[in-house]
């Protein structure tokens, strides 16, 4: 049995036949999609990858090992490729793509957060195509672009993390590189002690913005502080729900430092440069592995999904 086969199976025990119909809808849909965009990919037109603007650990484990793969296996030519991500993402992916492009430059982060809480078929994630991505697009690239839009990445890599497929064979869908090195500027740079330990204390599902939540991130964070100097990384924009534990007695704050359309990239620099991260598990805890960095990840509660972890695993070994 394929894996559609097994995962219209399992919709199909939910006793509604509306979702099976509309799973296979949107699978003949992708694949006319996906035709269209090998044409593309084939041709020598301009290449646009994304927009995307999903969670970090999505981006790391599953967006930029699939744009890598994709574009590697078409051999197309970097200089035709403009990469839209956002917090200065695109630069993950230099490699392949000659161009980038921000989101945060485009339009306001508030934008950005709207679209997602708005998304159809009750997910914050990128499954179709909205009225945003279509703007950013026309933004950045000529009319009849070929796109790379994330959909093609959430419909084909679900089975991933919906355990449908086993997290070893992720490495067989995507290319697993580490993150690149890139530079971070001279004024960001000499905020950092020599040598330091790089705390992402963050509020979701895992460690909710609550008192008790707050209480022991705060707590965490002097532990470390403790052992050796505190850098504490913090967001500048809001273009989620997940607030950021900001400053703490006795750490190095560098929010105030980051720019919103690089804010992402220069986080991870950090990162690079730290002796460990610490973080609340979630998407920017997967950062530290992509960079070789030793990693503790923190949660008050078991993961709902643990598909994702076992991918990491899987990966990185």
């Amino acid at each position: 049995m394929t894996l559609l086969a097994r995962r219209i199976v399992r919709l199909a025990r939910t006793g509604s036949p509306a979702a099976v119909v509309r799973a296979t809808h949107r699978e003949l849909e992708l694949r006319r999609a996906e035709a269209e965009l090998e044409r593309g990919l084939r041709g020598d037109g301009p290449v646009v990858v994304g927009p995307f603007t999903g969670e970090v650990g999505y981006e790391l484990l599953y967006w930029r090992p699939f744009v890598l793969r994709l574009l590697r296996t078409y051999r197309v030519d970097p200089a035709r490729v403009t990469v839209v991500g956002r917090g200065g993402s695109g630069a993950w992916l230099g490699e392949v793509a000659a161009h980038t492009a921000d989101v945060f430059d485009l339009v306001p982060p508030e934008t950005v957060r709207d679209a997602s809480t708005a998304r159809r078929y009750g997910s914050p994630k990128q499954l179709e195509r909205d009225a945003l991505d279509a703007e950013i697009v026309r933004r950045v690239a000529p009319e009849g672009a070929a796109v790379v839009h994330p959909r093609f990445m959430y419909w084909r890599l679900r089975f991933l993390w919906e355990g449908l497929r086993d997290p070893a064979e992720a490495a067989a869908l995507g290319d697993y590189d580490e993150l690149p090195r890139l530079p971070l500027e001279p004024a960001l740079e000499e905020r950092l002690p020599e040598s330091f330990v790089a705390v992402k204390a963050y509020f979701n599902e895992c460690v909710p913005d609550e008192p008790e939540g707050r209480r022991a991130l705060a707590a965490v964070v002097a532990a470390v502080a403790e052992t050796a100097p505190v850098v504490l990384l913090a967001t500048p924009v809001a273009a989620d729900t997940h607030g950021d534990l900001a400053e703490a007695a006795g750490t190095v704050a560098v929010g105030d430092a980051l720019e919103p359309a690089r804010n992402l990239v220069q986080q991870a620099e950090i990162v690079a440069r730290a002796r460990a991260l610490v973080s609340t598990y979630g998407g920017f805890s997967y950062v530290g592995p992509f960079l070789g960095v030793p990693t503790v990840a923190l949660s008050a509660r078991v993961e709902d999904n643990p598909n994702h972890a076992r991918v990491l695993r899987a990966v990185l070994g």
